[in-house]
């Protein structure tokens, strides 16, 4: 299997290696099969093991032991096979496939029925109502900015139209087939810069340590599919620039303006980061002393038209369908530098990490090592890359230039970690670990080669193990490390309820008071509630909860204590001109921090959480009971649901003015 052409596999093998392979036996190929085959199905059989330790135990961390020794046991008897001489380049590539299945297994295994993650309860609402109304663009409460980017969801939309599957059946297998596609995705794109087989398929397996990849880039979340398509659309960039003007570059540059079209429309942070990668390759296509050589000019004026094109239909998107773009992600950027520097000046603490985390010592460890590792493979690499350039092995050219590119893709990561550091950009800076990653295994997996086939033939029979089983320790702390820096185990591993967590608030009594008001009142309803009740009454119990802010902070309402006036007069308002008729209180919210900090949206005030470590909402629910204006129509446990008797519209409040604050107080 070549997923580079002929003559660019031919063009620059600067990494081939010079050993001869070493002879075939059929016999060691069966033997190697079977323990193959026995490492996953103990490994697969391990990762069960973990998730039923997390379900049932909350006092100890047994579940990361076994969890880890599970993912050992899978990938390691894997890269082994596919970095060795004698393995074919179709054996390694289906071995890719089966990687690529394989890591699918931990987030699949996790809960293989129902959504988990915060973001996939949105992306379950968007592909029901478009299948529900024929219609894109439909709005989502729980995360807005979704809506406008249907390329995942009308794809799951029409697959579930064609099978007949479930939304979550149907969102599984196409996130499933996307998961495998980007390993084999990253291997093409090393190949299509040069690189052989063996270590184009050894830089997929490394990219495959990033942050993303086992659990955020398996969810049902537009990235999970933007980010395939961004590394195929980086793949035919590269064969565009590198093909021969003719019908050849013509069709590659149809297809990269296909996918980097496709992108644009999925997934907005991927999109931009794609123009951005295209532009770095188009840059460094443009130095002379990089590239020239035959040709060059023109690969430089097809990529420079590519990128324009690209950015363009990025900006016209964003523009014409999707202009709140900006306005979402221009504060994770701006708070995250500004409390950078104040962290430079010492007016802040910043962040400490794994503060939080539920997470054993050696996996915060390994979170700190994944940096220090990929730091020394990233100083080897660049060492190889200089010695190839003075041997004349890395001649002036559009493979030298290309390279040169995502390079320095790659060395964006090390200074991206500072980023999490801050509370507003840690989050940004995890999620452009899977963007970096591409440049960084591009840049590492030749060294990793190199230093293989030079412990091969210089270094005794003793010294070889060694070396390897240094190696495969390298790559188990970076297994480890780059999942347990990108992702808080509550997200990774199943268990009973722990309140304030996206994926672990979800419980009988909430589906249940969910679907009995779907059943009361019917749909689309406009309710005030907190994060974690809003994710399944949203969802599953297709109501429209509204988007707390500083502008429109409906957790005010929460805030008043007994004997005062409930909500400032202006929320009132515009909560009765928007026709919000009910209200959802949780009454774990008294008494209990959130997990994962927040109770209503991440900019909420801090205060919500008192000095001495207390709610600030102790003490100031039983109010509901007795407010006038407010009737309570359903009581389980922990929820409440009052029906809220505001006026409804702006010229209605103004008149009943006087009434209505009379009504305010409680009884």
């Amino acid at each position: 299997m070549t997923l580079g052409t002929n003559r660019v596999a031919a063009d620059w093998q600067w990494n081939r290696s010079r050993l001869a392979p070493a002879p075939r036996s059929w016999k060691n190929v069966a033997g190697m099969a079977v323990a193959i085959a026995i490492c996953e199905i103990m490994g697969m059989e391990f990762l069960l093991i973990s998730y039923s330790i997390a379900q049932t135990t909350t006092s100890n961390q047994a579940e990361f032991a076994w969890f880890w020794i599970g993912m050992i046991l899978i990938e390691l008897p894997l890269v082994g096979i596919i970095v060795n001489r004698v393995s074919s380049e179709a054996a390694r590539y289906a071995l890719l496939i089966l990687l690529g299945i394989l890591t699918y297994a931990p987030k699949l295994l996790r809960d293989p029925t129902s959504p988990d993650y915060h973001d996939e309860f949105a992306h379950w609402r968007d592909v029901y109502d478009i299948i529900a109304t024929g219609k894109l663009f439909q709005p989502v409460p729980i995360v807005p900015i979704v809506s406008r980017y249907p390329g995942l969801h009308s794809t799951v939309a029409a697959l579930v139209n064609a099978t007949g599957l479930t939304i979550w059946q149907g969102a599984t297998l196409l996130i499933l087939m996307l998961h495998v596609t980007l390993l084999l995705g990253i291997a093409a794109l090393a190949q299509s810069i040069g690189f052989d087989s063996r270590t184009a398929a050894l830089a997929a397996v490394m990219y495959s340590f990033n942050s993303s990849f086992l659990y955020f880039d398996t969810e049902f979340g537009y990235e999970s599919m933007a980010i395939t398509l961004l590394v195929w659309a980086l793949f035919s960039f590269v064969q565009a620039i590198r093909a021969e003007p003719g019908r050849g570059r013509a069709a590659w540059c149809g297809v990269t303006v296909l996918l980097s079209a496709g992108t644009a429309v999925t997934h907005h942070l991927s999109a931009i980061n794609l123009a951005v990668i295209m532009g770095m390759v188009s840059l460094a296509l443009s130095i002379p002393a990089l590239a020239r050589r035959q040709g060059w000019v023109r690969a430089a004026v097809t990529a420079w038209t590519l990128t324009l094109i690209t950015g363009l239909s990025i900006a016209g998107w964003i523009h014409f369908v999707a202009p709140g773009t900006v306005a979402y992600l221009s504060p994770y950027l701006g708070s995250g530098l500004s409390e950078l520097m104040q962290l430079a000046t010492g007016s802040s603490g910043g962040r400490q990490l794994f503060s939080a985390s539920l997470s054993p010592w050696w996996e915060h460890q390994a979170g700190f090592g994944v940096t220090v590792i990929a730091f020394a493979a990233a100083i080897a690499g660049l060492l190889l890359i200089r010695n190839r350039i003075k041997g004349g092995l890395l001649p002036r050219g559009r493979p030298r230039s290309i390279l040169i590119g995502f390079t320095a893709l790659g060395l964006i990561y090390f200074p991206s970690t500072l980023f999490v550091l801050s509370p507003a950009g840690a989050e940004g800076a995890r999620r452009s670990w899977a963007i970096s990653w591409i440049g960084l295994a591009i840049l590492t997996a030749p060294a990793a080669v190199w230093l293989l086939d030079w412990a091969e033939r210089r270094v005794r029979a003793l010294h070889r193990i060694s070396i390897r089983t240094s190696l495969a320790v390298l790559l188990a702390i970076a297994l480890v490390g780059g999942t347990a820096a990108g992702l808080d185990p509550s997200y990774r591993f199943p268990g009973p309820f722990l309140y304030g967590s996206d994926a672990r608030s979800e419980t009988p009594e909430l589906d249940a008071m969910s679907q009995w008001f779907l059943s009361r009142f019917g749909p689309g309803n406009n309710i005030v509630t907190d994060r974690y009740t809003g994710l399944i009454i949203a969802s599953y119990g297709l109501q429209d909860t509204a988007n707390p802010s500083a502008g429109f902070p409906t957790y005010d309402l929460y805030l008043d204590k007994p004997g005062q006036p409930i909500g400032p007069a202006f929320l009132l308002e515009e909560l009765g001109s928007s026709n919000y008729l009910y209200l959802i209180v949780d009454k774990r919210m008294a008494f209990d921090i959130p997990h994962v900090g927040v109770y209503f949206e991440p900019d909420e005030p801090s205060s919500f959480v008192l000095p001495d470590g207390q709610p600030e909402f102790e003490g100031r629910l039983g109010k509901f009971n007795t407010a006038l204006w407010m009737d309570k129509v359903f009581q389980s446990d922990n929820y409440s649901v009052y029906r809220m008797n505001l006026p409804a519209a702006s010229d209605t409040y103004q008149d009943h003015a006087v009434e209505f604050q009379g009504r305010l107080s409680v009884g």
